[in-house]
């Protein structure tokens, strides 16, 4: 290297000269870690180079511009060839590293290879691909103005760049697209640590985002890292379009969401979507990311909710070694739960890697209960070659919610919040206690057992064919158990519900009025607005009365066996890279589950439990135990074997060099359910044999390569039964959006528009009260029409944003808002990371989550007598909720504070009816610490 090539380099207006300005911190570093390079033998304990840590942000871009930012942000000295770097694009790198092993991921793949020089000091990039001599770049931040400095960078670099394995693969020309192989697995690279490029949701093969004709958001790990999340629903709360559904939510409650009002329970795991869902939740060191499909979606979830699914993907066996541990600690709730995480080469080995992930939690609730958690989930992979492998999972859980918060609904609101009154804290019944038991017993529980496995077999067949094959059993057993007032016919009237609600709608207005009934004035004659009119009578909502009460216990087993296979294909015509005349892609497949369940009821022997009268306060005090005979069963279900079979084919085709992406495919979809029979009550249930087709077709048009407008529609469907006939329900969706990503990727934005419907709901006929010959019940839809706003990425290399709107009106037919479906989210939040100076390795965030009021229930009824709209009683207010945190790298060391409800805030969160309100939980304090090494 020649001193006018440095002097280019350094005056190259693209190419600024990098500087470091030394204080004490940075030289008790340098000094630390000479100490330790010299103390300790490198391989001594595996991988003693990450006790010297730093974090790094560099996008996906020319490997010139990569290594000069690499130089800048750890301090090391590069010297690379300069036209061969030019040509090259390097992977993206997001996160806390040792700085050579940073390197070598953002190097992997490009066929550039890192050396360090004896004589220099510095780190010499090389290709292995013979190239004609070219002039070599110097990157430096130390240079000639600290020698001493650079010559100490050098004993620190130089054992690890030594025992770094640098994996040549192949040369990726900038100007030159190659046909890449389809993948069964999502990229590792990221532009932003919030913000992925790629997902596997669309079309069950690695798919890049802004080519992906439809609405999916992509939560990062880092993301459930940073904002403490104990679920999935915790981790896409900032995710448009998204909510929680009833008995889920703060502190790992449950996994089930709302998604564009739709309520899904349960989230489906590394693409499986299995028939029963779990209220058990995953422990989040176990999540590598979560993808949120939007719409119905006939390829990975043929039968799920219109609205969409979450897919949760796990990590997976690494080859490169480490191990972490999290604790978690709180001052209130939610908390105390312990991880562990380790990865690596299986010892001895060379082709299998393994992975073991296990938590423990042992957590307060808001409400009085605990939450106990126990997971262990090992793995292993097997590289069979460098073109298969075959990976297996288990997941072993044991989850429990005991105690009163166990049921958290138990608010109940006063009379007088009627005719449609948003209710407040301040409309609780008197007696009740925001954050108490309200009635709820010690013995009140769900608990939840999980054995599950899953085998997954990847391999490319040819250049330009890939296959998959997977596999999963499951076993689910779940106890849900409590105490209820299970009332005598003779004691019916007395009842706080013995009247039913339906008699307290005002026939002629449609409002309900908790403390009268109304009835004709006689009952016995049909009605006449001026000789036989609807008349009330008072009665309270919540009379006293001696209720009989009992314990029950049920027990449901399940049983899932699910088989998949899919064949992808990448193909070009007319010639090859950016000379086709056109590509196609295509996804082909089939999938066979069949599931198999039986549920127990047990329930106390009558008389076991004290009768409680209602005259002596608002709930009950003393713990009655739980039923503990099978002698006492009063239900014995055991359901049919259920089998669903698919056979789907996709393809996307690819117009003047993709820049117009045509999609389509078909997903065909077989039921087949037997008979079957309650054998305690000898009932019945009646055959359900029968298959549907759904369709999808959908076009993208790339306006720039960082712009992207398109139009898609989907379907999905589900089977049942009624009156001894089969239906589909189907779900429809047409989709209109854009997609912009800014910064080289870095920030991406995506807006959509939506009509969503879901058809063939029961609908009752209001003319059917004036003529019974007419139909009694329509089949309608469900429609809901939205615009959605996504913003997520980085806004400057240290300061990054996730936010989004939505503006949606899901109505049922008959044009009431659904029960806990608001028509308005808006969520933020902000993330800056010090990348130098005193703070250097910290990194702070604040955010918000907003929704509007939303229905607090579902009339009793459709119509009054008189054919009137019922209307609803109450809503559930607005609220906005703050959040922030705060977090320090030092070294292996990770602290990490977060604040949920930051300003306490008093607020109503959920209900299903007047007597069943859910408070939301309180500020909460935690702190997490986590050690890799």
């Amino acid at each position: 290297m020649t001193p006018g090539t440095v002097s280019r380099f350094r005056t190259a207006a693209r190419c600024a000269t990098f500087r470091w300005r030394f204080g004490l911190r940075e030289i008790l570093k340098l000094y630390l870690g000479v100490v330790l390079m010299v103390g300790l033998p490198v391989h001594s304990r595996g991988e003693p180079e990450r006790l010297l840590r730093q974090r790094f942000a560099i996008p996906a871009q020319r490997a010139e511009r990569a290594l000069a930012r690499f130089s800048e942000q750890s301090g090391l000295e590069l010297v690379f060839p300069s036209r061969i770097a030019a040509r090259i694009k390097t992977r993206a790198v997001y996160g806390s590293f040792p700085p050579l092993l940073a390197l070598g991921q953002m190097l992997e793949g490009t066929g550039l290879h890192a050396t360090a020089s004896e004589d220099s000091g510095v780190v010499i990039i090389t290709s292995h691909n013979p190239q004609p001599p070219t002039p070599m770049k110097r990157s430096s931040l130390s240079q000639t103005r600290h020698p001493l400095l650079g010559l100490l960078g050098f004993l620190m670099a130089a054992p690890l760049i030594l025992a770094q394995p640098f994996a040549p693969s192949s040369t990726v020309d900038e100007d030159e697209e190659l046909v890449r192989l389809p993948i069964f697995d999502v990229s590792s690279e990221r532009a932003n640590t919030y913000r992925a490029t790629d997902s596997m949701s669309g079309a069950r093969i690695r798919q890049a985002l802004i080519d992906t004709p439809a609405t999916i958001n992509v939560v990062t790990s880092d993301f459930i890292k940073d904002i403490g999340a104990a679920s999935v629903i915790d981790a896409t709360q900032y995710v448009s379009g998204v909510g929680n559904s009833h008995l889920s939510g703060a502190g790992g409650r449950s996994d089930a969401h709302t998604i564009r009002g739709f309520g899904i329970w349960g989230t489906a795991i590394d693409n499986f979507v299995t028939m029963n869902s779990f209220q058990a939740t995953l422990d989040p060191l176990l999540l590598d990311r979560v993808e949120i499909t939007k719409g119905p979606n006939a390829v990975l979830a043929p039968n799920g909710a219109p609205g969409g699914f979450a897919n949760a993907l796990t990590k997976s066996p690494s080859f490169e070694r480490s191990q972490t541990v999290r604790l978690e600690l709180v001052d209130e709730y939610f908390g105390n739960r312990i991880s562990y995480d380790a990865t690596g080469p299986l010892p001895g080995t060379k082709r299998f890697s393994y992975r073991l992930i296990a938590g423990y939690q042992d957590a307060h609730s808001f409400i009085p209960g605990k939450i106990l958690s126990k997971s262990l989930n090992p793995q292993l992979t097997w590289a069979i070659s460098p073109k298969a492998q075959l990976k297996l999972k288990g997941f072993f859980i044991n989850w429990k919610n005991e105690g009163p918060s166990a049921y958290p609904s138990r608010l109940r609101l006063r009379s007088d919040v009627v005719n449609g009154q948003t209710a407040t804290v301040d409309s609780i019944m008197p007696g009740f206690v925001y954050d108490g038991a309200n009635g709820g017993y010690d013995n009140d529980l769900r608990d939840v057992h999980i054995r599950r496995g899953t085998l997954e077999f990847t391999t490319a067949l040819s250049d330009r064919l890939s296959m998959r094959l997977a596999a999963l059993r499951q076993y689910l057993h779940s106890e849900n158990g409590g105490v209820d007032w299970r009332e005598l016919p003779s004691r019916w009237k007395t009842h706080p519900n013995g009247f039913p609600n339906s008699e307290r709608y005002n026939p002629m207005t449609g409002v309900f009025t908790p403390e009268q009934l109304w009835g004709l004035q006689d009952s016995a004659m049909p009605y006449d607005e001026v000789t036989n009119p609807y008349v009330s009578t008072p009665v309270l909502e919540y009379p006293p009365h001696v209720a009989p009460r009992t314990a029950q216990l049920q027990h449901h087993y399940a049983n899932e066996m699910h088989y998949q296979a899919d064949l992808a294909g990448n193909f070009e015509f007319g010639g090859t890279g950016r000379d086709a005349v056109a590509t196609l892609q295509v996804v082909v497949g089939g999938v066979r589950g069949r599931a198999y369940d039986k549920l127990y009821n047990w329930e106390s022997e009558p008389g076991a439990l004290l009768d409680f009268d209602y005259n002596t306060g608002p709930y009950p005090t003393d713990q009655p135990g739980r039923p503990e005979k099978i002698d006492s069963l009063w239900r014995h279900w055991v359901g049919p074997r259920t089998t669903k079979t698919q056979v789907y084919g996709t393809s996307q085709l690819g117009l003047f060099q993709k820049r117009v992406l045509l999609n389509g495919g078909v997903s065909r979809i077989w039921v087949n359910r037997p008979d079957w029979i309650d054998m305690l009550t000898g009932s019945t249930g009646s055959k359900l044999r029968a298959s549907h087709n759904t369709p999808f077709y959908a076009a993208l048009v790339k306006v720039l390569p960082q712009v992207a407008v398109y139009f898609s529609h989907s379907e999905n469907a589900d089977a049942g039964v009624a009156n001894n006939e089969v239906f589909w329900q189907k779900g429809e969706q047409d989709e209109v959006g854009m997609k912009l990503e800014f910064f080289a990727g870095r920030l991406s934005i995506t807006g959509a528009y939506f009509d969503l419907k879901q058809d063939r709901v029961i609908t009752q006929n209001p003319l059917y009260f004036f003529d019974d010959t007419l139909t009694e019940y329509f089949l309608l839809d469900v429609t809901n029409k939205g615009f959605e706003l996504d913003i997520v990425g980085g806004i400057t290399p240290n300061l990054t944003v996730i936010a989004s709107y939505t503006d949606m009106k899901l109505r049922e037919p008959t044009g009431h808002p659904r029960i806990g479906t608001p028509d308005t989210l808006l969520n933020g939040l902000l993330k800056y990371d010090f990348s130098r100076g005193f703070a250097k390795g910290m990194s702070v965030f604040a955010g918000f989550n907003h929704v509007s009021k939303s229905a607090g229930e579902t009339p009793a009824i459709q119509y009054t007598p008189l054919g009137v709209l019922a209307q609803i009683s109450f809503y559930v207010p607005e609220r906005t909720i703050y959040s922030a945190g705060a977090s320090y790298d030092y070294g292996s060391l990770r602290f990490q504070l977060n604040v949920d409800n930051l300003t306490n805030k008093k607020t109503l969160w959920s209900s299903t009816g007047r007597n069943d309100v859910t408070p939301y939980p309180g500020r909460n304090i935690r702190l997490t610490t986590t050690y890799t090494f």
